[in-house]
């Protein structure tokens, strides 16, 4: 840009001495130190135009003398900086479109636009996560690329996935190189997972969360999923995993459930009756009315009066089929038909179809049972 501005200002000087021929041949007088200079204006301009042009000249002389055979040697063999950018961009154009050579060549032909350890990291996009060397294998590699050797290798939607102690590896050298990274923390917890430590997994998931390395939402799910799982592998500590569950997750069913058993297991069956029935009267769910109604069996008809005295429109399908299902363990059948036989009608509830079809099955009616059970097949 400034060769091209120099060359526009020369050609307006000239063509300004073409034009005006007499202020060129006007004569030009100069005296310092004791020294007279004579000579016309337009020469002058000349000469002074000359002699920036020979210090510019001897200038990149110089600096080509002082950067060596190879710089010049390279800039004849590549051409301009124009030339080499557009290698650059054709070379990334193979790499992302996975062709030829993937612009192995096309980078070596923009060295002088990009940087070697950027055509490193180029390299090492260009190559299958199964395909990348181990960590110990890489020599003289700057932290980026073995960073970004390591996120390629873990990525959890590669296609053929690296081997587990491969991709251990590639962790162990992401976090060397940059100590806490949130993602490859991440990725140690789903190796964690993968290898069935839950004990480790949920550690480092609670340091997650804690920081606000990921989303909440993720990481809580995550984190319940290891909490139930960690029940499994240690019945003796379950409840105190499935508070931690509850206390993230308190409107997931799976732990619902699963923290109300565990309550029932420490003979709490008050906690667990109220955390059920809290929960209905938020939200209703069949699989937690099913698990209150064995609680509530041994004082059914208390439990009915209590769902009796409720108006209609402020219980909803879970609590309506529960309190049929109190009335018929109470011995009031024709209510108990009733309320379900309503309820079945009005929302086609399955659960509802179902505890039709059982009650008549045990009087014998089976005709109105298999009708009963066709349409809770039908609407489940």
């Amino acid at each position: 840009m400034r060769l091209v501005l120099a060359l526009i200002s020369v050609l307006a000087i000239s063509i300004a001495l073409i034009v005006f021929p007499d202020i060129a041949d006007q004569a030009l007088r100069v005296e310092a130190f004791g020294w007279v200079f004579e000579t016309r204006q337009g020469a002058f301009i000349v000469a002074l135009l000359l002699l920036l042009f020979v210090l510019w000249l001897m200038r990149s002389l110089i600096a080509a003398l002082f950067a060596g055979p190879g710089m010049a040697w390279r800039s004849l063999r590549m051409g301009s900086r124009k030339r080499r950018e557009k290698n650059l961009k054709e070379a990334l154009a193979q790499c992302l479109d996975q062709r030829g050579d993937t612009g192995i060549k096309g980078f070596k032909r923009s060295r002088g636009v990009l940087p070697d350890w950027g055509l490193d990291m180029l390299r090492t996009m260009a190559t299958a996560a199964h395909k990348l060397p181990s960590p110990v294998e890489q020599k003289n590699e700057n932290s980026l690329n073995t960073v970004l050797a390591a996120r390629i290798a873990t990525d959890p939607h590669a296609h053929p996935k690296p081997d587990l102690s491969s991709r251990k590896a590639h962790l162990d050298a992401w976090l060397l190189a940059h100590p806490g990274a949130p993602l490859a923390v991440s990725r140690l917890s789903d190796l964690a997972e993968e290898e069935g430590d839950w004990l480790r997994c949920a550690e480092m998931l609670e340091a997650e969360l804690k920081h606000g390395h990921g989303p909440a939402e993720s990481v809580q799910a995550r984190l319940v999923h290891v909490y139930l799982e960690l029940t499994k592998q240690d019945p003796e500590h379950a409840i105190v995993f499935l508070r931690k569950a509850y206390q993230l997750q308190p409107e997931n069913v799976a732990v619902l459930l699963a923290y109300g058993r565990s309550l029932l297991d420490c003979d709490d069956a008050k906690t667990a009756q109220r955390l059920w029935s809290g929960h209905l009267e938020r939200s209703s769910s069949d699989e937690v009315a099913a698990a209150l109604l064995e609680l509530l069996r041994d004082d059914a008809m208390r439990a009915y009066r209590k769902l009796e005295n409720k108006k209609e429109s402020s219980i909803n399908d879970a609590q309506r089929w529960l309190r049929a299902e109190l009335a018929h363990a109470a011995h009031l059948d024709g209510l108990a038909f009733e309320q379900m036989q309503k309820l079945a009608d009005e929302s086609g509830n399955s659960a509802a179809w179902q505890s039709l079809g059982r009650w008549y099955q045990a009087v014998n009616k089976h005709e109105q049972a298999a009708t009963c059970f066709r349409a809770a097949c039908e609407t489940a």
